[in-house]
């Protein structure tokens, strides 16, 4: 199946797609591959609450394992950041009592 012809009408191979990407991305400012792109997206919308349907119909992806890796890594990276925020707000709460305040 042919997605994206070059300007001949010919197929283009899967690299000289992700080359053509890339350089799209450049100009656009950002250094990442098609690959890469694919992945922050993907990180993205697991940050956001995505789910593994939501996230392999926006990324393409055919297997839900292949998403689980995004949402696996986002979640631990949840809740480490939600132990951390407790941890500063029982130290803000305590420092300020211990301080007077209220």
């Amino acid at each position: 199946m042919t997605y994206l012809a070059t300007a001949r009408g010919q197929t283009r191979s899967s690299k000289a797609l992700g080359t053509l990407i890339r350089e799209a991305a450049r100009a656009a400012g950002i250094e990442k591959s098609a690959h890469g792109l694919r992945k922050a997206r993907a990180v993205a919308l697991a940050e956001a609450g995505a789910t593994t349907h939501q996230i392999a119909a926006w990324t393409g992806h055919v297997s839900l394992k292949e998403v689980e890796h995004y949402t696996r890594a986002t979640q631990r990276r949840a809740a480490v950041v939600g132990i951390e925020q407790e941890r500063n707000v029982a130290n803000t709460s305590a420092q300020s009592e211990k301080h007077g305040e209220k």
